[in-house]
């Protein structure tokens, strides 16, 4: 039946033939269905709240009243309880933040140890002594020169460090003593065609300046690209500094973290860190 014929049905029941029936008709040929309602008597669906949106504004509040204890363990709640949650990725970030800054800075704690530079000590050296990455010393004191005094407080923090990869969700989360501790999301995944899940360890860490390999203490090292190498997995964590010039032809396949990142990261893991990828 074609609109002038409706119209024409609607017109002529409206005139009394049906009384009420004009609006029947209307109903009947003209205006849509209501889609919320398709079986007239169904259920109204109602949108399964996100309690991770109140849990992350708590956390917030807490911090601006100066209580990063309890926020820490809200945010923690948060992603263990509601992974999926809006709120989620924001949490891990907030989170890691707030690890990290207690992590590197100078109050004690039991995961830290205290070092006094002696006549001749260097980084390398003190790194030796301690068995604690170089870079990880020269990150969590601040340091911006290789050179250091002696009579120095220093302040090494220690972890037990592993690496989650999630290729699902294209993201990574650095573990310590089995507890999340600090969240990356990549700029870059491009994953090999055929990779391998379950569980890895770290074959070798690289700095890149100029095309050429720099070790830790040498003049072009700081500024340096890094890469983390995965064994068997087909996976290389890495960044690039110079983007312009690029100290180093990235990897064909891998996963590419910001310059920031990178070096945060390549100062907490070692040789032999384990990695998970999922």
């Amino acid at each position: 039946m074609n609109n002038v014929v409706k119209l024409f049905v609607v017109a002529s029941l409206a005139i009394g033939v049906f009384g009420g029936g004009s609006l029947i008709a209307y109903r009947l040929f003209f205006k849509r269905p209501d889609r919320g309602s398709a079986s007239g008597n169904g259920p109204v669906v109602t949108p399964t709240p996100d309690p991770g949106i109140a849990m992350f504004d708590q956390a917030k509040q807490q911090i601006a009243s100066g209580d990063q204890s309890n926020a820490q363990k809200i945010l923690l709640s948060l992603i263990q309880s509601f992974p999926e949650s809006i709120r989620g990725n924001d949490a891990r970030k907030l989170l890691g933040d707030l690890n990290i800054s207690e992590f590197f800075s100078s109050a004690p704690g039991s995961d830290k140890t205290e070092y006094i530079v002696a006549r001749g000590d260097s980084i390398a050296k003190i790194a030796t002594k301690t068995k604690d990455p170089a870079e990880l010393i020269f990150k969590a004191n601040g340091l911006d020169s290789l050179t250091i005094q002696p009579g120095k407080r220093l302040i090494i923090p220690k972890g037990q460090f592993s690496l989650v990869i999630n290729t699902k969700r294209g993201d990574l989360t650095l573990v310590n003593n089995g507890n999340f501790f600090r969240w990356y999301k990549p700029l870059e995944i491009k994953l090999p065609a055929k990779f391998a899940l379950g569980q890895f360890k770290m074959r070798e860490k690289i700095a890149w300046s100029g095309g050429i390999r720099v070790a830790f203490g040498e003049k072009k090292y700081l500024g340096s690209s890094r890469w983390i190498v995965i064994n068997d997995s087909g996976i290389t964590l890495y960044s690039e500094t110079n983007p312009q010039t690029p100290n180093v032809q990235k990897p064909g396949t891998g996963i590419m973290l910001g310059p920031a990142d990178m070096e945060e990261l390549f100062a907490l893991v070692v040789k032999d860190t384990p990695v998970t990828v999922k």
